[in-house]
């Protein structure tokens, strides 16, 4: 079987393309056990510690910057939760650059 120039063209920049997504950004907060709510994450910050630990209010810092998507979880007294992509908001300045990540953690 014998393909034309520009059908294995096309063929070529769809694998590619397919190929180029990023991988989620992974961030993980570790909570108090009884805590549940929304963790208010500030991102960006330098020296920020893996996994991040958040306060009784569900505050942290985060370093990562993430551009694209972004994955939460929580380690939550033992137990990991994976927060829903729905449960994550991410508020972004003009340039794009994020300056706050609210996640509703169960």
């Amino acid at each position: 079987m014998k393909f034309s120039f520009g059908t294995m063209l096309v063929v070529t920049l769809v694998l590619a393309s397919c190929a180029a997504k990023d991988t989620p950004t992974r961030v993980t907060v570790r909570v108090a056990e009884g805590f549940s709510g929304v963790l208010h994450l500030r991102p960006c910050v330098g020296g920020a510690k893996d996994p991040v630990v958040g306060d009784t209010q569900g505050n942290a810092d985060i370093s990562p910057c993430p551009l694209g998507e972004l994955e939460i979880v929580v380690l939550k007294g033992g137990r990991t939760v994976y927060v829903r992509p729905e449960d994550v908001g991410v508020s972004r300045a003009g340039d794009g650059i994020p300056v706050a990540i609210t996640a509703t953690v169960p």
